[in-house]
């Protein structure tokens, strides 16, 4: 039997992008790009070197310069750190790094000097956690890598016990000093820039919500929304979970806009108006939205309070032709009410006592520390990317560390660190890393110990080399990880040289051992790649179905309290979470990439933004459930109607999401859908008799489930 020739056609097509895509890999190598130049941020750098200069200049007015390079080796990696964030996340991430490095600087310098080898076994410790924070995201992963650069710069300089305290204690505070300047930042920091694109978005459509309300029934202008090119390519000290917020949001302003458009065309045949009266209650809800989001964040909190009054608007009537379009729509608002809320950090109960006469209609968010040990839960085997990640890395560096103490390699500690800094997930980012790092270091390693030369006999001149080039690696790090790469090295060997380690030595040794840590770090991933080879499209199809097995037991347990099987809910939640970090992880490495449609990053992006969305919900589920399984034997089993309304949204929650599944790996579209909103409104009272939050969680898990549905069908029906 002959082959499908249209399945053979995608497997083609990848085969001829596979191989445009190495080309233009090793093409941009060649070239040391890519730069952007439009990255460049001369303003953050400036703030941030300042936290790097002044303990040198500090160190020096006090006749202790080494001691002011010791604070300021504390201040250099937090000001990255300090990249990451906004606001408070910032300081909490600043602070973090300080701590750790703090602690790294002291278990490095003692244990150097009092039993070397104890470092191989703290090293592969080191590795470990740093491969593992990956899964926490690009905040946490660059707070847990100063930790492990600390120990081994801290091993350069062996110490007694009492001199690494002094040393350790300079090295917190001059982390500490970044993050009081983040702090001092904020009163310079005006309104978000996308929060106001947002903001516009949400206005245009409760604009045509008060024209439809006023009788004009045209269909929603084809525009793209104002924070559609500007989440495209948002501020990059945005965090990532605040990002994949407001490109949820931008998502449902889409459905929202759709399911007006739907209800523009049955609004002129109803003719008590009732629709009319919808739209307008609409819009007066999308108001509040813009509100919510432009206003100052004192008032926040009273507008999205407003918000979740309006929610309940006109009850639309049954069997009319609108019902289910309107019933969307109020799905799609709540669904915007609980990422404000949770943005904002807006009490639920504060607004859920704002709505007449009922709880809150979305689940209560959880706390980061428990999502953060779930996540990392999740990612210990060694089955999952993240999970080989760490055993990679804490192997590779062990056996470096144990390599440069067998053969005695002059400052080999650079051969350890610069696996740390290479060694990533993918082939991809740990050859580009590898082969630019080296070249970086190359560069720096020549133009440092010149510099260091010139200006070693005076320290004003070490100083001011070391702040012209900082800052310049501060300005340039998000445009080039070469150019980086060479002026990070070059205020390495001027500090180095500040603490008594010649910059022309350094210099030539730290050459050396790049290149030993970069090839080992080649060959590491070489030996022991990250298993599955999975394509693009393999890796979101198996983050979507692994949500819908989780969600699907998660309500059936939800129907039937009395087979409660709180094991098999872990190990599916851990699944879900692991298809989740890889998703992530393929989403990063599509943006490295030259397009290949329909999977690009404006797929992919709003789709993880969707299904974090969605898990956010499922663990507000899982925490019911097990809530409810404790007292199901006071309170008796649910009813045969209950169950059997549970148990029929489930089937079609799992269907519809192993359609999507399957349309991701085909690159097909899906075909009809369950009609989740029906399904979902079936709970709600008098129809059943569930507890509120059951009835809350499951409207935004169908929400989300139909914002995933909408990514997939819009891309992928393009041809």
């Amino acid at each position: 039997m002959s082959a499908d020739p249209q399945r053979q056609r995608p497997h083609r097509a990848r085969r001829l992008t596979r191989g445009r895509l190495t080309w233009a890999r090793w093409r941009s190598l060649l070239r040391g790009g890519p730069f952007h130049w439009d990255a460049v941020a001369p303003g953050r750098a400036a703030r941030v070197a300042s936290g790097v200069v002044v303990p040198l200049v500090a160190g020096a007015a006090g006749g202790q310069l080494e001691y002011g390079a010791f604070a300021a080796l504390g201040a250099q990696p937090a000001g990255f750190v300090s990249f990451h964030g906004v606001a408070r996340t910032r300081v909490a991430a600043v602070a973090a790094a300080s701590i750790g490095m703090a602690v790294s600087t002291f278990v490095g310098a003692t244990t150097a000097a009092a039993a070397p080898l104890l470092l191989v076994p703290a090293v592969m410790l080191w590795g470990y956690v740093t491969g593992l924070a990956v899964c926490l995201g690009p905040r946490m992963s660059v707070v847990v890598l100063q930790w492990s650069v600390a120990l081994m710069i801290a091993v350069g300089i062996p110490l007694g016990p009492s001199e690494a305290a002094l040393r350790a204690g300079l090295v917190l505070a001059g982390g500490l000093f970044q993050g009081v300047l983040v702090a001092l930042s904020w009163t310079l920091r005006r309104g978000t820039t996308e929060r106001t694109a947002l903001a516009e978005s949400y206005r245009d459509l409760a604009s045509y919500a008060r024209g439809l309300a006023a009788g004009r029934f045209d269909p929603p202008p084809p525009t793209a929304f104002p924070a559609a090119a500007l989440l495209a390519d948002p501020n990059p000290l945005l965090p990532q979970a605040v990002r994949m917020d407001y490109l949820d949001l931008l998502e449902l302003a889409e459905r929202i806009r759709a399911s007006l458009a739907a209800l523009a065309e049955h609004a002129p045949d109803d003719p008590s108006g009732a629709a009319r009266g919808f739209a307008a209650g609409t819009a007066r809800a999308l108001d509040a939205v813009a509100g919510a989001l432009s206003a100052r964040r004192a008032d926040r909190a009273a507008l999205v309070r407003e918000l979740c009054r309006l929610l309940p608007a006109p009850v639309v009537a049954p069997d009319t032709r609108w019902e289910w379009t309107a019933e969307a729509v109020l799905g799609q608002l709540r669904a915007v009410g609980g990422i404000l809320t949770r943005l904002d950090a807006v009490s639920v109960r504060a607004a859920a006592e704002s709505r007449p006469g009922g709880p809150a209609t979305v689940p209560v968010a959880q706390d980061e520390i428990t999502w953060t040990a779930l996540t990392v839960r999740a990612n210990l085997t060694p089955t999952g990317e993240t999970g080989r990640h760490a055993v990679r890395l804490a192997v590779a560096a062990g056996l470096a560390e144990l390599m440069v103490q067998v053969t005695g390699l002059f400052e080999g500690r650079w051969v350890v660190l610069t696996i740390f800094l290479v060694l990533k997930p993918d082939f991809t980012s740990t050859v580009e890393r590898g082969i630019r790092r080296a070249a970086g270091t190359a560069a720096g390693a020549g133009l440092g110990a010149a510099l260091a030369g010139l200006a070693h006999s005076d320290p004003v001149g070490l100083i001011v080399a070391a702040t012209i080039t900082i800052t310049a690696a501060y300005a340039l790090f998000d445009v080039n990880y070469l150019l980086f790469s060479t002026f990070l090295t070059i205020y390495i060997v001027i500090l180095l040289d500040i603490l008594g380690i010649p910059g022309a030595t350094s210099a030539t040794a730290r050459l050396a051992d790049t290149a030993i840590g970069a090839a080992i770090a080649l060959i590491a991933y070489w030996a022991w790649p990250s298993g599955q080879a999975l394509t693009a499209q393999e890796t979101f199809a198996r983050l979507v179905a692994a949500h819908g097995r989780y969600m699907t037991a998660l309500l059936h347990q939800c129907a039937h309290p009395e087979q409660a099987d709180p094991a098999r809910l872990r190990s599916l939640q851990g699944t879900a979470r692991r298809a989740r970090t890889d998703a992530e992880a393929a989403t990063a490495r599509l943006a490295d990439e030259p397009p290949h449609p329909p999977l690009t990053p404006n797929v992919a992006r709003p789709l993880v933004a969707a299904v974090t969305r969605l898990a956010h919900t499922e663990l507000s589920l899982h925490t019911f459930v097990l809530q409810q399984a404790t007292t199901a034997g006071q309170e008796g089993a649910r009813s045969r109607d209950d169950a059997r309304r549970l148990d029929a949204l489930a089937a079609a929650l799992g269907t519809t999401l192993d359609s999507l599944a399957e349309a991701l790996r085909s690159l097909r579209p899906p075909g009809d859908l369950p009609p989740l909103r029906r399904l979902q409104s079936a709970l709600r009272p008098p129809s059943a008799a569930l507890d509120p939050r059951c009835v809350a969680i499951t409207d935004s898990l169908v929400d989300a489930t139909n914002t995933i549905a909408a990514i997939v069908r819009r891309h992928l029906d393009r041809p």
